[in-house]
């Protein structure tokens, strides 16, 4: 809405139109917001109720549902409860604090709305269960998917010769055992728990065998002498940002920690300690579409990071595994699980990116201009103006926060509990990334079957059906 000398645009002088696009930008929100709240609280619960009784061959398509709507039900209720209590209960915020005088009048600039504080209150719930797996999934991801891609996999060529061998021997106990049952017609029960473990480690040895020959079959190992520069080159470039990101983060938390405190949510009237990450996005943002193409690379590397933690720490519930992503191999219900993880951490990406970059993601590359008044010992008076980079401290309104970071603040004024869970959870982030990065570090490379096959899969298998 503004020149780089501080002045509105002609199209946007008039305070009518500059309120009319910011109702319409928050009403694309809503839109979006609400799409998010249907997935979540309706269509996800449905489908994985309806999958679970799927199993039951005795139930016919019409109960399913009826079973699936009954359990849908209860998580409707649960995002009425949520509204009602941000539409109606009274949130006050922390005016004793020390740092609120301060930044109490960037907040009531901002105003209130019942129906906003509704949506606030459950996107809210939804970002703190987001934020557990932005904590779980994705800093475990932001380290060991990177380094994954530089160290590569173990030779599939030698895997496959160690597999070889294994099974001679794996044979050759197998055999041995059932010539003595042939023989004696009898064998101990120790014997015979060591025949049924080999026969379970012959299917696994198998099963790894047949994917790696797929593997030494498949185009991206016969091109691989033209794919692996190319895979290191990508995981280089992830980690140099994935390292941004991560010092960013951890220079707003330091900001927040001395120049705010946890009665205000860890908000700040202004940022003092810049961050490579958020004076990178106000320089691009000059140039268009620059700033757009950065924040649209970061979130990309977001969600292949969270999806690689999916992969390899399994889809959980309260720290329990639940499921295992196999391809072609993974049950209806991980998937879906697996696609509300996802959603819930892309909603609180957000939240993540308004920590790294706090001065672009609330006013950008916005400036407003400052009169000053020089007077002389011979009474004449000098008027200058001069251009700052927002916000303004005096006079909040001369800087236009963004829509995104309206709904953020506007609800942490009153709600500062939310606030101050993200400031923590983030530096849980910081310190579960850290130490993600030193294991991805020591551990052996992978090999080309990790994680595709163990026992679990032959249970599943027998236990229902899989998406292939």
């Amino acid at each position: 809405m503004k020149t780089p000398e501080g002045m509105f645009k002609p199209w946007a002088e008039e305070l009518t139109a500059r309120e009319n696009i910011e109702d319409v930008m928050l009403n694309f929100y809503y839109v979006a917001y609400g799409l998010v709240f249907f997935c979540v609280f309706i269509m996800i619960p449905f489908m994985y109720f309806y999958y679970e009784e799927k199993d039951d061959d005795e139930l016919g398509s019409s109960e399913r549902i009826c079973t699936a709507l009954k359990f849908t039900s209860v998580f409707v209720f649960i995002a009425a409860t949520l509204l009602c209590v941000g539409a109606f209960v009274p949130l006050k915020p922390a005016t004793n604090s020390t740092e609120w005088e301060k930044i109490k009048e960037m907040f009531e600039s901002l105003g209130t709305d019942r129906g906003e504080d509704a949506i606030s209150m459950v996107l809210s719930i939804l970002c703190v269960l987001g934020m557990f797996n932005l904590v779980f999934y994705t800093a475990f991801g932001m380290s060991s998917w990177p380094i994954g891609l530089i160290r590569g996999t173990q030779s599939a060529r030698l895997q496959h010769e160690e597999i070889q061998s294994r099974n001679i021997v794996i044979q050759t106990r197998i055999n041995a055992l059932r010539d003595k049952e042939r023989i004696t017609s009898r064998l101990t029960n120790r014997e015979r728990h060591l025949l049924n473990k080999l026969e379970e480690e012959e299917r696994t040895t198998r099963r790894e065998e047949e994917l790696v020959d797929q593997h030494r079959n498949s185009w991206g190992y016969k091109l691989r002498k033209i794919l692996r520069p190319l895979e290191i080159t990508f995981g280089v470039c992830a980690a140099v940002l994935g390292i941004v990101l991560w010092i960013s983060l951890l220079l707003t938390n330091i900001d927040r920690d001395i120049h705010s405190e946890m009665k205000t949510g860890y908000a700040l009237q202004s940022f003092n300690l810049p961050n490579p990450i958020d004076l990178l996005l106000v320089q691009l943002q000059k140039v268009f579409p620059l700033d757009y193409i950065l924040i649209l690379i970061i979130t990309w590397l977001l969600v292949l990071c969270t999806f690689s933690g999916i992969r390899n720490l399994g889809v959980r519930i309260f720290f329990i595994k639940m499921f295992k992503l196999r391809k072609k191999r993974t049950a209806p219900q991980g998937l879906l699980l697996t696609c509300a993880i996802l959603m819930l951490s892309v909603l609180t990406f957000n939240v993540f990116l308004y920590t790294v970059s706090p001065q672009y993601t609330t006013y950008g590359s916005q400036h407003y201009i400052k009169t000053v008044i020089n007077a002389t010992e011979d009474t004449d008076i000098h008027v200058k103006a001069e251009i700052h980079q927002c916000p303004d401290p005096i006079t909040p309104r001369n800087c236009t926060m963004t829509r995104n970071s309206v709904l953020q603040v506007r609800f942490l004024y009153k709600a500062w509990y939310f606030g101050a869970f993200y400031h923590w959870a983030s530096w849980g982030y910081l310190i579960i990334s850290a130490l993600a990065l030193i294991y991805a570090l020591i551990r052996k490379s992978r090999t080309v079957t990790e994680g595709m096959v163990d026992q679990d899969e032959f249970e599943e298998s027998e236990d229902g059906p899989m998406v292939r």
